[in-house]
């Protein structure tokens, strides 16, 4: 009997380490007829459409996931004082992110605020040659709009802070919200300018001070508190590190090029991180803790010892780490045990060029729920790694075979519905293709959509429980031909629906834009079936047995 069990266990385990690596997916271009040049960021907003930052054309915009419709909200191009520099800065117009309210109270935000960062400012000045040889001198902004839904429209800019350096390399550029201690803050991420490569060999590395807001992760208030003077009134107070007897906005320092970060929903703030030869890494960022860039790279195995990071002597790495009391990886993508014997062509060194992160939290995909999805540049791959119960550790890694080669993909977002995924393609570049060999990438200027297609998990694991009461009807049941649904008033929209077999496959989904729809059922067959409503903020708000009779 125990052996049965035992491998009845082995089986199940081996059932779901098999679906894990062939998940059923489409792929399909969202913007068929005209390129993004190129999407920055790609960030599934409360309206359901995807809000896109275009880094070179500088234009925030409102994309139609279904027909591709493309809507300007603003363009930011006459906010720069460039427009052909020498070098292009890293980016250009970078990160976004949407006010909590946005979700939790559309379709009328108290607060319907967009964060926005952008490179606006190339300096000539102070021998700035921006060469081959030497560095590139730009600044960058943080700023702060309302989002007028009636117009469609982005207006009425309030600057957060507009002295962050900038640099042709290694800017870096992500934006997230996330709670610290209750309270949301706005956190940034910014890279330590390329400093000790290429024409920036001769910059300053400032990844190890703690007064220089470069190769750091940032923390921002989203409203002004009482502070007199505009760099301390979006600087919490209790930020851990100070300049000059002032706070500081830096959260955590020692990165390189983190290009992605984000919040799990139990407050855990993630990032990717781009490295030099090997060590991409995975990171949990915690309050004033130091990465070891550029002393530190990935783990603390010592496969940097008496190597050169940022054109500095590492020394001995361990003993940075020791020293520096250096929070190591989650994970890294990927390790080489020794850098120094890897050959001068990046391409075929161990790093992917990790260009963002989002974590996957549904209960849809069957093993997917708790993984952090990592899109890469030069590999042209999405990599799942499947989280720990607690988010602290990485348990396994995969990639997702449909989207394997098919562009440079510097950022993703996932529907609320945990059945697509968003991926942006970079316009111009090299990365991997599929047939081996490195050159242009396919799907240049593209946004792919990726659409799950297998058994879904029938009962979903909501993190938010709604009480219902008597507003909230559905008739008839049993029912035959239509299902009549009236939702509370003034929900979030859209309303999404969710019809399951008992088995846990889903046979028909949609949404509603209004609060009393009826759903078509005549085409299923007699039975018993699960439904499942979520409001716009993908919340639970509704599951009941129906019968099709």
């Amino acid at each position: 009997m125990k052996n049965s069990t035992i491998a009845l266990i082995l089986c199940l385990l081996c059932s779901q380490t098999i679906l894990g690596q062939g998940e059923p997916f489409t792929m399909r271009v969202i913007n068929t007829g005209y390129n993004l040049n190129s999407a920055w960021e790609v960030t599934y907003g409360p309206d359901d459409s995807l809000w896109v930052t275009e880094n070179k054309a500088y234009i925030i915009s409102r994309i139609d996931p279904v027909s591709g419709t493309k809507t300007p909200l603003i363009d930011l191009s006459s906010k720069k004082n460039f427009s052909n520099p020498p070098k292009w800065p890293q980016g250009g117009l970078m990160g976004l992110v949407l006010h909590p309210s946005m979700y939790s109270e559309w379709p009328i935000p108290s607060k319907p605020y967009v964060y926005v960062a952008y490179v606006f400012q190339y300096s000539t000045s102070g021998g700035n040659a921006c060469n081959s040889t030497q560095p590139c001198t730009f600044k960058t902004r943080i700023a702060r709009y309302n989002y007028d839904r009636n117009t469609h429209s982005l207006s009425n800019e309030t600057i957060l802070i507009e002295s962050l350096n900038g640099s042709n390399d290694h800017n870096a550029g992500r934006l997230a919200i996330g709670k610290v201690n209750g309270t949301d803050y706005l956190f940034y991420s910014i890279g330590d300018m390329g400093a000790g490569q290429f024409n920036n060999i001769n910059r300053t590395n400032n990844a190890q001070s703690t007064t220089v807001p470069e190769g750091k992760i940032l923390r921002f208030n989203l409203e002004e508190d009482g502070d007199a003077n505009m760099w301390d009134k979006w600087i919490p107070n209790d930020n851990p590190f100070s300049s000059g007897g002032k706070k500081n906005p830096i959260w955590s320092y020692g990165h390189r090029n983190p290009q992605g970060i984000v919040f799990s929903k139990d407050g855990i703030l993630y990032s990717s991180e781009q490295q030099d030869r090997t060590d991409d890494e995975v990171n949990i960022i915690e309050e004033g803790r130091n990465y070891g860039w550029p002393k530190v790279s990935g783990f603390c195995d010592g496969n940097y010892t008496g190597l050169k990071l940022a054109n500095q002597n590492v020394g001995d790495e361990v003993d940075n780490c020791t020293t520096l009391n250096a929070k190591e990886p989650i994970y890294t993508l990927f390790t080489n045990s020794d850098p120094g014997s890897l050959p001068n062509d990046y391409l075929t060194w161990p790093t992917v060029a990790a260009s963002g992160i989002d974590i996957y939290e549904k209960n849809v995909i069957p093993g997917w729920s708790k993984s952090l999805l990592v899109p890469s540049l030069k590999a042209g791959l999405i990599f799942k790694l499947k989280l720990s119960e607690d988010g602290q550790s990485v348990t396994d890694m995969t990639t997702i075979p449909v989207t394997e080669y098919q562009g440079r993909f510097r950022d993703l977002a996932i529907s609320p519905d945990g059945l697509k995924i968003y991926a942006a393609a970079d316009m111009g570049g090299t990365a991997k293709r599929p047939d081996g060999t490195y050159g242009a990438p396919l799907n240049q200027g593209k946004i792919l959509e990726f659409t799950y297609t297998g058994t879904t998990m029938a009962i979903r694991d909501d993190t938010y429980r709604y009480n219902r009461n008597t507003d909230f009807q559905l008739y008839p049941n049993p029912a035959t031909t239509q299902i009549h649904i009236k939702s509370i008033k003034n929900t979030n929209k859209p309303l999404f629906y969710y019809l399951y077999e008992t088995s846990g496959k889903l046979v028909l989904n949609g949404k509603s834009f209004t609060d009393f729809f009826d759903i078509n059922v005549s085409h299923l067959s007699r039975g018993m079936y699960i439904i499942k409503i979520y409001n716009g903020y993908n919340r639970n708000i509704y599951t009941e047995k129906v019968t099709i009779q």
